[in-house]
């Protein structure tokens, strides 16, 4: 951040994940047959989590710290139950009660909202969380029986379609050139976190359920604060890690709940 521009990193690094989804989906010889219903489907997720959610916790990663972007970004747990509960999908438990109760408050000590001031990328932030638990309950209410990687590399393609068009008529120069000035972190965003993480993630799924596996992408938020600390020095204040401390409990409790969203 600071030498490229957020949406213009987002739109190049899935890409290259793309790229890197659909040479493995090729090396399995898996193929995809989708219904009109699955295509629209797959659009509006790839448009929730591509252009939307992604682009958002950039813009959250550019103006406020990595550390209160990640903690405020991995509560999305805590949003999918109170949407769907909201929705009549679900119904709301005396565990889940508790832990929306406990992640609502670490949220409020993360942002600092109970000063009544939110910075620019805090709001990013939450939008991003947002959007990502949206995409969360389309994908669980999708029934695709498509190849979970073929899903990603059609979902991602609309949502690199959206945002190239969004930046192309905001006249923003979308050249990949100022990238090339930090390549082993695009890199690393790229095909790594963008292709093969969602690779991992997916087989994580398979082995352990998807509950597991929310409930470790759960730690997501102490490891980014760890990092932050260790390789770019980023001050954590007592509230910010009580915050994080409370966040994280709630989301586990809402996570691990029987019942399963």
């Amino acid at each position: 951040m600071g030498s490229v521009d957020p949406l213009v990193l987002t739109l190049w690094r899935f890409v290259l994940g793309t790229v890197v989804l659909g040479v493995v989906m090729l090396a399995r010889g898996k193929t995809v047959s989708l219904s009109r219903r699955s295509v629209l489907l797959l659009a509006l997720m790839g448009v929730l989590n591509t252009f939307l959610s992604m682009s958002l916790l950039q813009m959250a990663v550019k103006n406020t710290s990595a550390a209160r972007a990640a903690t405020i970004f991995c509560s999305n747990p805590i949003l999918v139950v109170l949407l769907a509960s909201v929705l009549r999908w679900e119904k709301l438990t005396g565990r889940r009660i508790a832990g929306l109760s406990l992640g609502f408050t670490g949220l409020v000590l993360v942002t600092g909202a109970h000063r009544l001031t939110l910075d620019p990328g805090t709001v990013y932030a939450l939008l991003a969380s947002l959007t990502f638990a949206l995409y969360i309950l389309v994908g669980r209410k999708a029934s695709l029986d498509t190849d979970a990687v073929a899903v990603n590399v059609v979902s991602f393609t609309f949502g690199i379609a959206v945002l190239f068009l969004w930046l192309m008529f905001s006249g923003t120069d979308i050249s990949p050139g100022p990238l090339f000035e930090h390549l082993p972190s695009f890199i690393f965003v790229g095909a790594g976190v963008s292709g093969l993480g969602y690779i991992a993630f997916i087989a994580t799924i398979r082995k352990m359920g998807a509950g597991n596996a929310s409930t470790i992408f759960l730690l997501k938020p102490a490891v980014a604060t760890i990092l932050a600390i260790v390789l770019i020095k980023e001050p954590v204040s007592p509230q910010f890690l009580a915050g994080l401390t409370l966040s994280g409990a709630g989301s586990w409790l809402v996570t691990s709940s029987k019942s399963q969203l």
